[in-house]
């Protein structure tokens, strides 16, 4: 029976037959196949994932392995790490018929690449560094489906992109203000579907180029984003902005439209007129001009609303509900974003009902202006953040909320009294930089229901407050960048995730882990004073994983690491007087990862078979070092 497929994968590494045709593999899984991937002659799809960032080096290793199939017609090498060579060489694989190299480091596509005349799929989606495309891409006439989605670096478009007729997907267009390079090129790109990024539109030169865009004819487009260069000074006229969004008007199908940076003082008339009846997303960002909004209310499929930097808005209300008697039937997540000047939120509509009973997500960032939220019962999830301490004080009427975020407020010392008292259905509370706060006494005693407590850079607390213990049903807690904390106080045993990050006056770990019964993920980085791990770490049976990062006082782990019965990872980096590993490792029979990188006595002393400590650590299946894979044994 001739062996066509082969799968292979982080614990299962069959033998790879002669016959193979198609293959598939998950992070470095293919390295140890040098010589048997160079015997497979008749190889022609392989689909290789890499999604362990620890292993990253690995794959620059198995790209130019691939680059010898030159029978191949399917290659995916997404989240690679590439080199200029290994691009080359993938453009010499003439066969080629489908290539993603998505969420790569690639920086710039050969020319060779527009040589794969047989080439119908090029997925080049969030190369976030690519910033040129070869000159002759419109000579690659096979392609149908080119993604050029979140590649915010490119430059420009290769001219002539027009004339690459069979396109049903292109992603992004860049308008130039060169022949070939004009928003013209569009014209005859009407099967183009999926999302659609249009920018630099500040090089169209009016409203009659801006009609070759023929954006109405592309009945296939579910997503289209408009954009003006932000930081284009003034030659560019208010006028001619609104020509070009006028001519611009998309097909009634759209279902996502994304403005920023436009110029002009008032939107066109076919977003006035809701002419665009199925859009389920809207964002507007850096309209600086436009005073009023379009009504918006009115979408009936309305569900996500951005408005950001729209600096000369000063209120949002009936404008934008119209005379509706139930305006966004359907929104679902509202965001109002440096809104410089807004001072005033009306949420009915001339005696009409309030706002969507359907609003379940609100976040409000940096609008220095707007002291009050409007009381919208159905929001559960909440987000304020750089705000006024007034318009922070209307949490209070949020008792049915199940996530808070509150970030900023640099001035606040003390949260404002009896802010969550009332909240027994809060679930995960995020408290960030909050430089000033000195306390959260008597603040999460009532929190019942809380799962996910997360606290990051509030410099000058000192201490969590008694009441976490009580915390019954905390299952996660985050500390990161609490510089003036020593020690931990006493901690719910219910905790399943600890992390404890970037505190440099900790000296100690609570004794208090002896009762962590249930703590499956520890992770202590860049605690420079902690100087030991505590003995209670042996009551942690159920730890899984262990992190320890960048804490240079650790000289040593505790031989109670013994009684980790079920660590299955281990990481250690950037203990730089950590003196050796502990014995006890040798018991842990199911660590199956191990993990060193920047401690240069460790890295001595686990050398494979010549270190000291190498028989205590040498049943474990994986072990890297230094980023180099040591040990790799079968399942």
């Amino acid at each position: 029976m001739i062996e066509e497929c082969c799968v292979i994968e982080r614990n299962r590494r069959p033998r790879i037959p002669k016959t193979v045709r198609h293959m598939s593999s998950i992070d470095e899984s293919l390295c140890y196949y040098d010589m048997d991937l160079v015997k497979v002659q008749s190889l022609r799809s392989l689909i290789s994932f890499q999604v362990d960032y620890w292993l990253k080096e690995w794959s620059m290793a198995l790209s130019f392995k691939v680059s010898s199939h030159n029978k191949l017609r399917t290659l995916g090498l997404s989240s690679f790490s590439f080199e200029k060579k290994l691009m080359e060489r993938i453009g010499n694989l003439k066969h080629l018929r489908f290539l993603d190299v998505s969420y790569s480091s690639i920086r710039k596509l050969p020319e060779s690449i527009s040589s794969l005349q047989n080439l119908q799929t090029l997925d080049l989606s969030y190369c976030m560094s690519l910033y040129m495309l070869p000159r002759k891409m419109k000579d690659m006439k096979s392609l149908i489906y080119l993604d050029l989605t979140g590649c915010d670096a490119l430059q420009c478009m290769p001219s002539g992109m027009g004339q690459l007729g069979f396109l049903r997907q292109l992603g992004t267009f860049i308008v130039g203000k060169e022949v070939g390079h004009h928003i013209g090129e569009l014209q005859r790109l009407n099967y183009i579907g999926g999302e659609l990024s249009i920018k630099d539109l500040h090089n169209v030169q009016g409203l009659a180029d801006a009609q070759n865009a023929n954006l109405a004819r592309k009945t296939n487009l579910q997503s289209l984003s408009l954009s003006w260069r932000e930081d284009n000074n003034s030659k560019f006229s208010e006028a001619n902005s609104e020509d070009v969004l006028c001519a611009l008007e998309p097909h009634s199908n759209m279902k996502k439209l994304q403005i920023s940076g436009y110029r002009g003082s008032k939107f066109p008339d076919w977003m006035l007129e809701s002419r665009l009846p199925n859009l389920v997303e809207i964002s507007l960002q850096s309209c600086m001009n436009c005073e009023h909004l379009p009504p918006f209310g009115k979408l009936r499929f309305l569900k996500h609303l951005q408005l950001k930097r729209m600096d000369t808005v000063k209120c949002i209300g009936r404008e934008m509900y119209e005379d509706g008697e139930n305006p966004f039937p359907s929104l679902e997540r509202l965001t109002l974003c440096e809104m410089m000047n807004l001072e005033d939120w009306e949420t009915n509509s001339m005696g009409g009902r309030e706002i969507s009973t359907c609003l379940h997500e609100l976040q409000i960032e940096k609008c220095p202006k707007l002291v009050e939220l409007p009381i919208i019962p159905s929001v559960k999830y909440l987000s304020i953040e750089d705000c006024t301490v007034t318009l922070l004080s209307s949490v209070v009427n949020f008792t049915s909320i199940t996530s808070l975020k509150i970030e900023g407020f640099d001035e606040l010392a003390v949260l404002p009294e009896g802010l969550l008292q009332n909240h027994t259905c809060l679930q995960s509370l995020s408290i960030q930089r909050m430089r000033s706060l000195r306390s959260l006494s008597n603040q999460l005693n009532n929190l019942s229901s809380l799962k996910y407590l997360d606290i990051n850079y509030c410099d000058e607390l000192e201490s969590l407050p008694d009441g976490v213990q009580n915390l019954n049903s905390l299952e996660m807690l985050t500390i990161n960048g609490m510089p003036k904390i020593t020690a931990l106080s006493v901690l719910p045993s219910s905790l399943a995730s600890l992390s404890i990050v970037d505190c440099e006056e900790l000296t100690s770990q609570s004794e208090g882990l002896q009762y962590f019964t249930a703590l499956n993920y520890l992770e202590l980085t860049a605690c420079v004073k902690l100087n030991s791990l505590p003995g209670s770490i042996r009551h942690l049976n159920s730890l899984q994983s262990l992190k320890i990062s960048r804490c240079p006082g650790v000289s040593c782990l505790p031989n109670q690491i013994r009684h980790l019965t079920s660590l299955s990872r281990m990481r250690i980096d950037g203990c730089s007087n950590l003196m050796s590993l502990p014995e006890g490792i040798r018991n842990l029979e199911m660590l199956r990862l191990l993990v060193i990188k920047d401690c240069p006595n460790l890295e001595r002393r686990c050398k494979k078979e010549k270190g000291k400590d190498w028989p205590n650590i040498a049943h474990i299946r994986t072990i890297i070092i230094n980023n180099q894979l040591i040990q790799s044994s079968e399942t």
